[in-house]
């Protein structure tokens, strides 16, 4: 094994992944953490519930949204651009707001799908 090509992409890693400072408990629906953080130019933003577990990774880049494939079973996600259709029932939960877009959670206890909204 090449230790100097681990060596390099540790040291990408530490210098191109950002943590950017979190919004504080006004940004942040109770139960839910967000932690944000900025990879190579794209702006991300994790969720996690309160077990921990990765619910969604959302990246965000000149003004396009796209969800990446984290978690079981992997979230749903209706973005600005391609609308879902909501649970029947569905209730909403604001989980996340920042200056350039909240985040909504329409669940009806069985199925669930997170909205992206832009400010």
């Amino acid at each position: 094994m090449n230790t100097n090509v681990a060596a390099d992409l540790d040291e990408v890693a530490r210098t191109h992944v950002r943590p950017r400072p979190q919004t504080g408990a006004s940004g942040t629906r109770r139960g839910w953490r967000v932690r944000e953080f900025e990879d190579g130019g794209v702006d991300h933003v994790e969720v996690r519930d309160g077990s921990g577990r990765v619910q969604l990774v959302i990246a965000h880049a000149a003004g396009v949204f796209w969800a990446l494939h984290v978690g079981f079973p992997t979230a749903r996600v209706s973005f600005p651009n391609w609308r879902l259709k909501l649970p029947d029932g569905a209730g909403p939960t604001v989980v996340y707001v920042s200056p350039s877009f909240s985040l909504t959670r329409f669940s009806n206890g069985d199925e669930a799908v997170w909205c992206i909204q832009p400010a």
